[in-house]
Formats: structure tokens, sequence, C-alpha cells
């Protein structure tokens, strides 16, 4: 997936339907800022480029951009804790859940 497919699916996510650039660099940041704090806490690299072939957790990721574009990205770490220990767990035990 590339950068540009990547924006693209954030912006679907968080339903941003209008051309801005301004929008769009907000929705870089957040992608810079999700990105290694998510991949850290999923025990990924911190350059992992997130993409839908990583199941559940590209849901998380496409979330905690939400929070971060709403100025909440603390807000996920705490309503979204279980998920991430779940998911966590699921990579380090190498078994493929088929999610």
């Amino acid at each position: 997936m590339t950068d540009a497919e990547r924006l693209a699916a954030v912006r679907c996510r968080l339903n941003v339907t209008w051309e801005s650039a301004e929008t769009d660099a907000r929705l870089v940041q957040a992608i810079q800022a999700v990105t290694p704090a998510l991949a850290h806490r999923l025990s990924l690299p911190r350059t992992h480029a997130f993409s839908p072939d990583d199941g559940e957790a590209w849901g998380l990721f496409l979330m905690a951009c939400l929070y971060d574009f709403s100025d909440a990205l603390d807000d996920f770490w705490g309503n979204y804790a279980e998920g991430v220990r779940a998911v966590r767990a699921v990579l380090e035990s190498g078994v493929d859940d088929g999610a």
C-alpha cells in the first residue's frame, strides 16, 4: 500500500469528503503520529506501514487516526487498550487468527 492509498483510506474512514490541502496535511500528521506509537504498542517496527493486510491492527490504526485527528489520541489508548493487547498477543504468538 502506498502512502497515497493509506491517506485515501484514512480520509474515507474519517468521512473526509472535501478537498483541502490543510485537511490532508492534518491527516498526514495524524498518520505520522499514530504509526510509531501504535506499532510500538503492538511490538512491530516503529516504521511499520499499516495496511488492510494487518487485519485487526489495520482497524486499530484507522481508529487511532480518527482519535488523533480529533485531538483525542490519549482517549484512544484508554478506549482501545484491550484491543491493542489482544492484537499484540496474536502478533507475538505468531498464530494467524484469520482476521
